[in-house]
């Protein structure tokens, strides 16, 4: 879902929702929020949001979802609507219940956890003190960037803003080394881009050129904002600086292949490359000796010290103005929220309006204190008897691949057996970790809103830098409970499932488990061939970058992906714009073999026991049908095209159309043939696990 990954840069998260941001709406007040419960689900499938005036053997999408589309309409404060939407909704409700409990104990202890969340909610829920702190409430890190004289303070000050989570120039996270799992590691990637990729610098089309006209009347809104003189031309240096950075910049294909961000080195090394005071900005972020650390773009890292040298200190203090107020603008007051909206709300995503206040401030809490409310959250929302059934799923899953691995008739002997390995060595984890973090280093008291967001970001930060030179924490999660997502990690070779998505239409414990295996099924097969897919492939069974490939086995998974590229690629959104198919590689294969895996595992959990029809359909029909239902969605045409620029998932529609038209199961279900629009050659069907 989001690109928010801190340590799991290399997690490949399952959600289509994008991370939920404080980019929001006009103030509403706190007594508008809801009271923290859903109205009553209908169990199993919906068949009123299903078009049966469309064929399955048509558009499959559409048959499922059809009257969900014609029913609903995308709400003015989203780019987008859908299940994933109406789950975080109401996952989000639940959150705020629990966070307005904690602010209305104004008399806790203030050492708890629930003064300090209750604390940071009030804050921002504070409308009126937010606008009148305006952009002072930040004057320390804009004091701080002003004092820039050499390039010693150049770099440690990039340090410190860093461990606040504002990154211009580059970023920096604390992970495990890809190639020593057992160990973690510091990493320094491109970044320091206000716009959503490398490619809305580079793009000479007419569509991007537009979106940089925005962009440039953005920044130019954000420096008047903060009263500068000669605001265009400032706009103007900070667009020609972030199109250098670009320039150097990988593209997302080439990021998908872990080699290629791979380069680890002595800090000596990075100093003799980027000829930049690097040892400076280490000690800013409270790293004295870093020993080795892994460069994961050195032409990136290497032109910044062209940079320091081509763009006087003075105008580096224009950047990194720019950057240190685009990133906390939406906690400033509402000048600076709208001006941030009317960009990335309205031109890149299309959004109409922004969303409430109670909506952005519990996204913000939620953000800062994730497991400590996660406790809270399972505590009152999650059922052992879930647990309990879904541990059962994946048992049963992992247990058909298994089964899958040993008949693959394209595998070699030697390569099945490291495979096999790989798959008994993962770790799932299912809806809350057995142990909690403690919030208890993170001082949060009462003062601006943006002042408790910088105070989490810090001790957050901290918590992740004193895992290093400590052996690694494989019990860690890396979403909390509540979050509607899942994930698979490679360096800890580990499938999770928060509590989040263990909700209907994905998981109920009171239906038919055909809907079960069509909904969370898939989802823990998606995750679960991440494991093996062109990226997750390239890890062992210890988490490590490493080859357990003879070359014709990888040879041959090669030609069996070439068949996804291909037919992703052929698949058109808004009339012309195609499918990244390369970019939606690893996705696309988790969907279609996710789904194979899931449906094998439910005939296995039958024991050979003959499921009735019920409501007109089989039981194969209604597997298939609550899989399309999990993916009901609207978008907005804006949100498709960044989407399909910048998301490593296919849009909804494909995601069904596209793994279900790959899998025989599926024709036999719903009689699909040759010359029906759902059918795809034999030859052309992607089947690797």
């Amino acid at each position: 879902m989001n690109n928010t990954f801190f340590s799991f840069r290399k997690a490949v998260l399952l959600g289509l929702v994008g991370v939920l941001g404080l980019t929001g709406c006009k103030e509403t007040p706190a007594n508008d929020a809801p009271d923290g419960e859903a109205a009553d689900v209908v169990r199993g499938i919906r068949y009123d949001y299903m078009d049966t005036t469309v064929s399955p053997r048509e558009n499959f999408f559409l048959f499922a979802n059809g009257g969900y589309i014609a029913q609903k309409e995308i709400p003015a404060e989203e780019s987008r609507w859908g299940k994933f939407n109406e789950l975080r909704d109401e996952a989000e409700a639940r959150v705020n219940a629990i966070l307005k409990d904690a602010s209305a104990n104004e008399s806790a202890d203030p050492t708890s956890l629930e003064y300090k969340i209750g604390t940071y909610y009030r804050s921002g829920m504070d409308s009126a003190a937010v606008q009148e702190a305006g952009l002072k409430a930040i004057q320390p890190q804009l004091d701080r960037i002003n004092g820039i004289a050499t390039k010693d303070d150049l770099m440690s000050t990039l340090g410190y803003l860093h461990r606040y989570r504002i990154s211009p120039a580059f970023g920096m996270w604390i992970g495990q080394d890809d190639k020593n799992s057992e160990q973690y590691i510091l990493n320094l990637y491109q970044g320091g881009m206000g716009l959503p990729d490398r490619d809305y610098y580079l793009d000479e089309s007419d569509e991007r050129k537009e979106i940089r006209e925005k962009y440039l009347e953005y920044l130019t809104t954000l420096f008047e904002l903060m009263e500068e003189e000669d605001a265009g031309e400032k706009a103007a240096l900070v667009m020609e600086f972030e199109t250098k950075l670009a320039e150097n910049s990988l593209d997302r294909v080439a990021r998908r292949d872990p080699y290629k961000t791979y380069h680890k080195q002595p800090i000596s090394d990075l100093m003799a490359m980027s000829d930049l005071p690097w040892d400076v900005y280490f000690a800013a972020i409270g790293v004295a000796e870093p020993g080795e650390i892994n460069v994961a773009m050195p032409d990136f890292m290497a032109n910044l010290a062209d940079m320091s040298n081509d763009y006087s200190i003075d105008q580096w203090k224009t950047y990194m103005r720019a950057v240190t107020v685009r990133g906390l603008g939406s906690a400033l007051s509402r000048p600076f929220v709208e001006n941030g909206f009317n960009f990335y709300g309205k031109v890149l995503e299309g959004t109409e309006q922004m969303k409430p206040r109670w909506k952005r401030v519990t996204s913000s809490t939620n953000g800062a204190f994730g497991e400590g409310i996660g406790k809270l959250y399972v505590d009152r929302h999650f059922s052992p008897k879930a647990k309990e059934i879904a541990l059962g799923m994946v048992d049963n899953i992992l247990s058909v691949m298994k089964e899958r691995l040993t008949d693959l008739e394209w595998m070699s002997p030697e390569t099945r057996t490291q495979a096999v390995n790989k798959l008994n060595t993962i770790l799932p984890k299912i809806g809350y970790p057995d142990k909690w973090r403690n919030y208890g280093d993170m001082e949060i008291k009462d003062q601006a809103f943006v002042q408790n967001i910088l105070a989490a970001r810090e001790s957050n930060f901290q918590y992740r830098l004193d895992k290093l030179d400590k052996p690694v924490d494989r019990t860690e999660w890396g979403i909390s409970p509540q979050t509607v997502n899942a994930y698979y990690n490679p360096s800890k070779n580990e499938i999770v499932f928060p509590a989040g998505i263990l909700q209907a239409p994905f998981f109920d414990e009171n239906v038919d488990m055909e809907l079960n295996y069509g909904g969370f099924g898939a989802v823990i097969g998606h995750e679960l061939i991440h494991a093996f897919d062109d990226q997750g492939s390239k890890y062992d069974a210890d988490g490590n970058l490493k080859n357990w490939w003879t070359d014709e086995d990888r040879d041959a998974f090669e030609s069996r992906s070439q068949l996804v590229i291909d037919q992703y690629s052929d698949y058109k959104v808004l009339d012309t714009l195609p499918v990244n198919g390369k970019l939606t590689l690893g996705e696309n294969i988790a969907d279609i073999d996710g789904l194979r895996i899931s449906y094998y595992a439910w005939k296995k959990s039958l024991a050979g026991q003959e499921v009735a029809d019920k409501d007109g359909y089989t039981a194969d029909q209604r597997f298939f049908i609550n899989y399309g239902q999990i993916w009901s969605s609207l978008v907005r045409d804006e949100y498709l095209r960044l989407m399909i620029a910048t998301d490593p998932h296919s849009p909804p529609k494909w995601r069904v159309n596209g793994s279900t038209s790959s899998l025989p199961e599926f024709y036999a279900a719903f009689g699909i043939e040759e010359g029906d629009p759902m059918y795809r050659p034999e030859e052309k069907r992607m089947s690797i696990w």
